[in-house]
């Protein structure tokens, strides 16, 4: 019996909720206020843009000026890991350098890495 009654009770709640949000989401859907972003390059939208579309074309070109920004902010973002990356080859290059120099490794003109055959190297 008590398990009949936790899965009414989910079912109930669940049913309220998922109402809510529905209800959230034809409202926002029928909504005909907009309001033009603050920041935005296209906040000067005259009424040569919102004709025969009733204002689909604002909406539209606001949405593509968010876009541009998001994709901007990616390539941005992608351009400081390159930028990080980059420095962490400097660092294993060097790495590498200093390794060859000391003798622990052999590096050929190809690129292939070798430890030197014979007697260890002593490290200090």
């Amino acid at each position: 019996m008590k398990h009949i009654s936790a899965i009414l009770t989910a079912v109930i709640i669940t049913t309220i909720i998922g109402l809510g949000i529905l209800v959230v989401g034809v409202s926002a859907l029928t909504n005909t206020n907009t309001v033009a972003l603050q920041n935005s390059p296209n906040t000067g939208l005259t009424g040569n843009n919102l004709t025969n579309t009733g204002g689909n074309t604002a909406v539209s070109s606001v949405s593509s000026s968010l876009d541009v920004q998001q994709l901007q902010q990616q390539v941005s973002d992608l351009q400081a890991q390159l930028d990080q990356a980059g420095q962490v080859i400097q660092q294993y290059q060097s790495l590498l350098m200093v390794l060859q120099q000391r003798g622990v490794i052999v590096i050929d003109r190809s690129g292939n890495i070798y430890l030197p055959q014979g007697n260890p190297t002593t490290f200090h």
